[in-house]
């Protein structure tokens, strides 16, 4: 390391150890003021375990944390508030019926001098500062949380972490629910954040993002410190090869489909936030879906599905209607949807990889009330195998495996009931670069065992890459079918914002 007062925060030789597992093995990396500073690595490098011994969650097992160059203890979550370090985490902690005032000040609300009322004009003075500091000038003290969006809540957040002195903000995967227009926002903030004088440590599985406003990347594997580089001075391809410890010589398989004939068709699917949508699809083909934040893409699916109430429409399979008016149904039509929300909507989470691949066949694993064991295990096994899921053991709980693990999980489960169609809605959101590129197979091997697939994805060079054809939507309407010979970034922006 160089000059050690160029730095906020070191972290030498740290380790954390949990039962059967060395979470974290000798690592060292440090933040210079006033810089942006990327942590990276794939799901299971240990970033959140090194961000838990940061802010006082975990004690390290070895090693040692300076701050302002002095050895410092981090015993709790308030130590590390009281130190200056902060953190933004993926998912918000606001109250949503609460003002944003209340909540930049919540637990610490100004009161009034000889009185035990909140001084709610100095609390509202405070945070109106605050909002101009970041460019939320917009926004108004008195504004219900619940009433912004979740890239205006991540300001309020960060307006809290502000308000109590921070000055290292560490940021978990902030941008991972926000729009291309309101990451860009957050991107800006974190810039004007940096010219204060606030140190950032950034952590996001978007690398475009990283090169964008960071000085320097840490990047972590297996638990284990990889190296610290400038962000000018580091190529792509061997930010990849850092991370996944081998070298990849394009993050997408070949492209390698043959679409047959047309099979499926949803005709006038209409629904709150669906207008009028029509599509086909053929046999072995991977169709994608693309659109901005809020175009349509997920609801015209979750009408399709039965999820939410289809007003009007028909779909048509194999030349035989279809009346879908919930997930049962599409299921026993041989349609699966495997949703954006993997945690909340595709697992349950406290249960175990066998119970979650099997919650979708019970009918067939039980007869009267005996389990088949061993038709439940033959099952198990070889579809774990054959998505090569990760897990100590089928019992394991869904909850302690890596993101790419749990969203092969989700497959497993759907295609254990012999699916003739695969929809896929954000597939590989929040997993890290190596896990995509496993997952970008997996969709080839699915579409090879029979299986056509539906690809929703807000990322173009998924969309670009792995699409035979795509349906580009608007305001829950569908604007354009683009073949894939005609994919192009400029092609798809122009008409998800509204282009002729």
């Amino acid at each position: 390391m160089d000059d050690a007062d160029q730095y906020i925060l070191q972290m030498e030789h740290i380790s954390k150890y949990f039962p059967g597992v060395r979470a974290l093995d000798d690592v060292h990396f440090g933040v210079r003021l006033g810089e942006i500073h990327g942590l990276v690595g794939e799901n299971g490098s240990g970033k959140s375990t090194l961000i838990k011994v940061l802010t006082g969650i975990y004690h390290p097992d070895d090693g040692k944390i300076l701050f302002d160059n002095k050895e410092i203890e981090i015993e709790s979550v308030d130590r590390a508030r009281s130190l200056g370090i902060a953190v933004i985490h993926q998912e918000l902690s606001m109250a949503g019926n609460m003002t944003v005032a209340e909540n930049i000040f919540m637990g610490r609300f100004p009161i009034k001098k000889r009185s035990f009322f909140v001084d709610v004009a100095k609390m509202e003075e405070e945070t109106t500062r605050l909002l101009n500091l970041i460019g939320l000038d917009e926004v108004r003290p008195d504004t219900l949380v619940k009433t912004l969006n979740i890239a205006r809540q991540h300001m309020v957040e960060i307006c809290r972490a502000l308000s109590q002195n921070a000055r290292l903000l560490v940021m978990d995967e902030p941008t991972a629910s926000l729009s291309n227009k309101e990451t860009e926002t957050l991107l800006d903030i974190m810039c004007r954040l940096k010219s204060e004088g606030v140190s950032i440590l950034f952590v996001s599985h978007k690398l475009n993002e990283i090169y964008k406003v960071c000085d320097r990347i840490t990047v972590l594997r297996d638990g284990q410190y990889v190296g610290t580089e400038k962000s000018t001075d580091l190529e792509y391809d061997r930010l990849i090869n850092m991370m996944v410890g081998h070298e990849i010589s394009t993050i997408f398989p070949q492209h390698d489909t043959q679409p047959g004939e047309k099979f499926f068709e949803a005709n006038h699917i209409q629904s709150a936030r669906v207008n009028d949508v029509s599509f086909y699809l053929r046999k072995g083909e991977i169709l994608g879906f693309y659109g901005l934040v809020g175009a349509g893409r997920s609801e015209v699916f979750r009408a399709l599905f039965g999820i939410d109430k289809n007003i009007k429409g028909d779909i048509w399979l194999d030349g035989k209607n279809l009346k879908i008016n919930s997930p049962v149904d599409a299921v026993n039509a041989r349609i699966v949807f495997a949703p954006e929300n993997r945690k909340l909507e595709g697992l349950i989470l406290k249960q175990t990889v066998d119970f979650n691949i099997t919650i979708s066949i019970l009918k067939t694993l039980i007869h009267g009330f005996s389990l088949n064991k061993k038709l439940n295990e033959k099952i198990v096994s070889g579809i774990g195998s054959k998505l090569k899921i990760k897990t100590p053991s089928f019992d394991a709980k869904v909850a302690n495996l890596s993101g790419g693990n749990q969203q092969k999980v989700v497959l497993a489960k759907w295609l254990v009931t012999n699916p003739k169609i695969l929809i896929l809605d954000e597939a590989t959101r929040g997993i890290d670069v190596g896990a995509k590129l496993e997952i970008y197979h997996l969709v080839y091997e699915i579409v090879k065992m029979g299986v056509s697939v539906i690809f929703i994805s807000s990322e173009m060079p998924e969309i670009i890459n792995m699409c035979d054809r795509v349906y580009i939507m608007n305001q829950g309407e569908i604007v354009a079918t683009v073949d894939r010979q005609y994919l192009t970034e400029e092609t798809l922006v122009k008409y998800a914002l509204g282009g002729q």
